[in-house]
């Protein structure tokens, strides 16, 4: 018996390695080119480009994922709620078909979502984009939710019931304050989806003054680039990165326990 556990731990932890490896290695392959010509000076470069303008398409990525992370959490509290402890006709089949939005593909629909948006004229605005990153993002963000709210005790329900606590009290003053880990992973997984994002910027924002950071970056690609340059764009990389992994780790102690929850039930 110690001996399986033995294997099991070693298989385990040799899949790890080979998992971190993979992923840390692009990331250290780009902060050896960073550095490789021109040291420091390609991280000043880039901060001082004249094109490239990082403050403010950090700024952009701010605001499009903070705002779209902020409307992800009210839809998918509210929702969740909804699909939890509400009953109406045709509950069940909406919420399967909500999830079967989860199949499609954004790059499938980019001709209709291009059109739609230019229709409403959002095309070329932060607005424009938002909509669509919480089209996108807000299926699998209600199916966490849903599968935690139904986790909490029915007692509780039927105690502030009976106390006469309609459904959106009974959300704000039991389910919300409960859900302290689940609200914190919903908010870190939107905003670096959101923040990560590339074809919507790319399909709807023409404006270089409105670029996001996965757009903007292309400010510093050149179509023959020398050593020098191929060092701030990777330095430019480095520094895009940089605010989606501190927000991921200052809030990484609330991820596994909000996965956990959104997790136990399906």
């Amino acid at each position: 018996m110690k001996r399986k556990r033995l294997l099991a731990w070693f298989a385990m932890y040799a899949v790890l390695v080979v998992l971190a490896i993979m992923w840390t290695y692009p990331i250290v392959v780009a902060i050896q080119k960073s550095f490789a010509v021109g040291g420091v000076g390609n991280y000043t470069a880039v901060l001082n480009h004249d094109q490239f303008n990082y403050w403010s398409a950090i700024g952009n990525s701010f605001l499009m994922a903070g705002g779209s992370t902020v409307i992800i959490v009210v839809i998918s509290c509210l929702g969740g709620f909804a699909f939890s402890r509400m009953r109406f006709p045709g509950r069940v089949f909406l919420y399967r078909a909500l999830l079967a939005c989860l199949a499609v593909p954004v790059a499938s629909v980019v001709t209709p979502l291009f059109f739609s948006i230019n229709s409403l004229g959002l095309r070329d605005s932060y607005f424009g984009v938002i909509i669509p990153l919480v089209a996108f993002n807000v299926m699998t963000m209600l199916l966490l939710t849903k599968n935690h709210f139904d986790g909490i005790p029915t007692e509780l329900v039927e105690a502030a019931t009976i106390d006469g606590a309609r459904p959106f009290g009974i959300l704000w003053r039991i389910f919300l304050p409960l859900s302290g880990p689940l609200l914190a992973n919903v908010s870190v997984l939107s905003f670096v989806y959101s923040w990560n994002e590339y074809l919507l910027p790319n399909l709807l924002i023409s404006s270089p003054e409105k670029y996001p950071v996965t757009q903007a970056i292309a400010l510093l690609q050149f179509e023959r680039m020398s050593q020098e340059q191929i060092g701030q764009l990777y330095a430019g990389l480095i520094l895009m990165t940089i605010p989606s992994v501190i927000v991921y780790l200052f809030s990484q102690r609330y991820l596994q326990s909000g996965l956990t929850a959104g997790a136990v039930k399906s």
